[in-house]
Formats: C-alpha cells, sequence, structure tokens
C-alpha cells in the first residue's frame, strides 16, 4: 500500500498561488506538480491567503521598438 504523502507548508502556499494565476486552473497546475487535483482543492481555503514561498515570476510589459527598413541600395539596370 502507496504511504499517504506530506507536503511543506511554504510548498502548499505556493502551488495554491499558482492555481490563483490568471489562466491557471487547478487540474493543470496538479499536473505540472504529480499531485491530485483534489488535494489541492483541499489547500485552498487553507492557504489561500498565503504568500507563496518563492515569488513567481512577474509579467512585466515591454513596448516593442519600430521595425525601422534596413538601409540598402537599389541599383536600377
Amino acid at each position: 500500500m502507496r504511504q499517504r504523502s506530506s507536503y511543506p507548508k511554504p510548498f502548499k502556499a505556493q502551488v495554491v498561488q499558482e492555481c490563483l494565476q490568471p489562466g491557471a486552473t487547478v487540474s493543470s497546475v496538479a499536473i505540472s506538480h504529480g499531485i491530485n487535483a483534489n488535494v489541492i482543492r483541499k489547500w485552498m481555503p487553507l492557504y489561500r491567503d498565503q504568500p507563496a514561498a518563492t515569488s513567481l515570476p512577474a509579467f512585466v510589459p515591454l513596448k516593442a521598438a519600430p521595425k525601422r527598413p534596413a538601409e540598402a541600395t537599389v541599383i536600377i539596370e
């Protein structure tokens, strides 16, 4: 029989925060961590308001520079 897994509290908080990110689903986060989605759903009310142990990469909007046409010499024959 398989032994029950135990996860540290900071890890649980991080997983819950990943689930709360825009576009993320509990099932996709569960699959990426190899955890049953129902386990994460039990963690949601317990760790929803706690900060994640590690900061997740933040989206930083950047303005792309306009593409300049390459200067070339045109020779008409």
